[in-house]
């Protein structure tokens, strides 16, 4: 005997998930490509394509906001579909297929000979855009609901943070040295290395036996993430709690490149530092603090979730209130624990959600954040057009953010509550509520 309690075991077992590891070093290589084509060359490009054309400051801020809000308007469009489209045919196909989009994307940016061209490739590339809905589905498949998820989801976010060290930097020295079609130009020959090393290593984290048979949710994805969030109200305050972080996201996010050059009159390789400095911070975030935070938490993550949120709204006044750029370092390091709210967030999400619909609901959340995108880059874009006017505070953009940011964290709030208020009604008076500690 070997001292196993055999009678204990399965009969047939249980098949183990794909391990993730694939997925994350095939996504710190496409993440860094995108990081390259868009953080700050596309900006830049924008900015120097608008005043090649005789267009002042404000207007070029328009313009990257008017093509910013395309963009996001047709990732809007297409994620729920591609997402739960997955949901029947698989993740890895789904994935595929982003990464040959966004392959030819960049390639034709880099060729694009003024902004009408970049703004309408900009736009059609967003149709087949994963944004991490695709790769967040298969954290999803891989991992059980709750602390777990939420720690597989963090490290998915510091492969992010990861890339958006390498990719800014490498895109500001490409800028420098190379001009301002180069990133675009290295960012297609890196993505079609991922897209080979995916259709190569990146397993299918989704079996054809827990895939849905369900026509409902390619049909009418929105109407079925609509019925979602109608039978769970817990749901429905971090979903709006989602898209009102995503929305300050977006307001200072849009502009962050243009705003820190008026501020504090960086170029482009200087931006690229702070970008890839910010990109650092996630990692430090997701490596260190995340793990510490959920224990500390034991279990009341909306907790951890509404002080990251506050965090970060005090950090936008931090930055709309530095008074050179060295302080915009010194109050990114002291925040760096506010990127553990996305992973949180989007977990506490994820455990109201049945496992057959995983993908439709990483698609309609991504639906959700881009459609914060379209609003956010129209306002924040405008904000800023006004203020490089003359008639508002520079930092008008960072205000409106942290003004949305506060607001989320109230919604967080209130869905603790009501996922407090469900577990007594379905279990006994008394009991602490899991979620919440109540």
């Amino acid at each position: 005997m070997d001292g196993k309690d055999h009678l204990a075991a399965p009969l047939l077992g249980k098949k183990a998930p794909p391990p993730l590891t694939p997925l994350y070093a095939v996504s710190l290589l496409r993440t860094t490509a995108v990081a390259i084509a868009m953080i700050p060359a596309f900006n830049l490009r924008v900015s120097a394509l608008g005043q090649a054309a005789g267009y002042d400051a404000a207007e070029v801020a328009n313009a990257l906001g008017l093509i910013s809000a395309l963009r996001s308007f047709s990732e809007f469009t297409a994620a729920p579909m591609l997402a739960s489209w997955s949901d029947r045919h698989g993740r890895k196909w789904a994935l595929l297929l982003s990464s040959v989009a966004f392959v030819l994307e960049a390639a034709l940016i880099a060729v694009s000979p003024g902004l009408l061209m970049m703004g309408i490739v900009h736009t059609l590339g967003g149709f087949l855009a994963s944004n991490g809905a695709i790769e967040t589905s298969c954290v999803a498949d891989a991992t059980p609901a709750g602390p777990k998820r939420a720690v597989a989801v963090g490290r998915f976010l510091t492969v992010v943070g990861a890339a958006l060290v390498l990719g800014p930097f490498l895109g500001g020295i490409l800028l420098e040295n190379f001009g301002g079609r180069s990133p675009f130009a290295f960012a297609a020959v890196l993505g079609f290395i991922a897209l080979l090393a995916m259709t190569g290593f990146v397993p299918e984290y989704l079996p054809p036996s827990r895939r849905s048979q369900s026509s409902s949710t390619t049909k009418a994805p929105v109407l079925a993430a609509f019925q979602l969030l109608v039978q769970n109200p817990a749901l429905r305050w971090y979903t709006a709690a989602s898209g009102l972080f995503s929305l300050g996201m977006a307001v200072y996010g849009t502009v962050n490149v243009l705003w820190l050059k008026e501020a504090f009159g960086w170029n482009g390789q200087d931006v690229g530092h702070f970008l890839s400095a910010v990109g650092a911070a996630v990692i430090i975030s997701q490596v260190v603090f995340l793990p510490v935070l959920l224990r500390i938490a034991k279990g009341r993550e909306p907790w951890v979730v509404q002080g990251a949120i506050v965090l970060h709204a005090i950090k936008f006044v931090g930055y709309a209130w530095a008074p050179r750029g060295p302080w915009a370092y010194v109050v990114l390091a002291i925040s760096s624990p506010t990127f553990c709210a996305a992973p949180i967030l989007s977990s506490l999400c994820t455990r109201h959600v049945p496992s057959t619909q995983q993908g439709l609901w990483s698609g309609s959340a991504s639906a959700l954040s881009t459609a914060a995108n379209v609003v956010g880059a129209l306002i924040g874009s405008r904000l800023l057009a006004i203020a490089l006017e003359g008639h508002l505070p520079l930092g008008s953009p960072l205000y409106a953010g942290t003004v949305f940011h506060l607001l989320a964290a109230l919604c967080v709030g209130c869905g603790c509550r009501v996922a407090g208020e469900k577990k007594v009604d379905e279990v006994t008076e008394g009991f602490p509520d899991p979620i919440c500690g109540a």
